[in-house]
């Protein structure tokens, strides 16, 4: 009952994950600005310079690339090193990376332009959905969906859960906050985001099964 209850869940924000994206794409497209960005972004307009820019504009580069690249590759090798599990740590590299080539794709087609640039920020390019709230939540949901299936400690699962939950929304929100995207490119990055990182642990249980089917019959030869 557990399992349907959280399978239930999932599938549930799955669903209303495509349908607003789907429904904000639309809205960004026909070129009229959306009322979330119409009300948000004047609560950001005057931070420059402020703590709280200076502090999320250090959270931002928890979803930088040049930050990403590197911790996801050594993760990889951590979660092969200790799970064995050789296909998670292959799954969390290709993802991790095809992700944010997904990203880049749906920019190029949005072609929506930034609120301004900042190029020390990554702040440069299209700006629909955002790239570090749509990698933070597949990189970072990632690492959490492998931690938390290789800990046995139900304790230490709900913390590894709380940090990378909160890491995600801070690395999309600080995007807003400096004002390199609008709010409605980080609800949409998060929204393709979890799309994506659904799709892609789906994936992982189905070559694991197929792998599983494969020397399961090669026994029996």
């Amino acid at each position: 009952m557990h399992k349907f209850k959280r399978n239930y869940f999932y599938v549930s924000f799955f669903i209303l994950a495509v349908v607003s994206s789907i429904l904000l794409t639309v809205r960004v497209i026909s070129e009229d600005m959306p009322v979330i960005d119409l009300w948000a972004s004047p609560l950001v307009a005057n931070l420059d310079n402020t703590t709280i820019f200076s502090g999320f504009r250090w959270i931002t580069e928890l979803g930088s690339g040049t930050f990403i690249t590197p911790f996801t590759i050594l993760f990889s090798l951590f979660l092969w090193r200790f799970s064995k599990d050789w296909i998670a740590s292959f799954m969390v590299v290709l993802g991790t990376f095809l992700g944010y080539r997904v990203n880049h794709w749906i920019k190029v087609l949005i072609e929506r332009e930034r609120p301004r640039i900042m190029e020390e920020a990554e702040g440069i390019g299209y700006s629909f959905p955002s790239g570090h709230a749509m990698g933070a939540m597949i990189a970072y949901g990632l690492y959490v969906y492998f931690l938390t299936q290789n800990t046995k400690s139900k304790r230490l699962k709900v913390w590894i859960n709380i940090i990378g939950v909160l890491l995600i929304i801070l690395i999309g929100f600080s995007r807003y906050v400096i004002r390199v995207h609008y709010i409605s490119d980080v609800l949409a990055g998060y929204m393709f985001g979890f799309i994506f990182l659904m799709i892609w642990i789906g994936l992982y249980h189905l070559i694991v099964r197929m792998k599983k089917r494969f020397f399961y019959y090669k026994s029996q030869t």
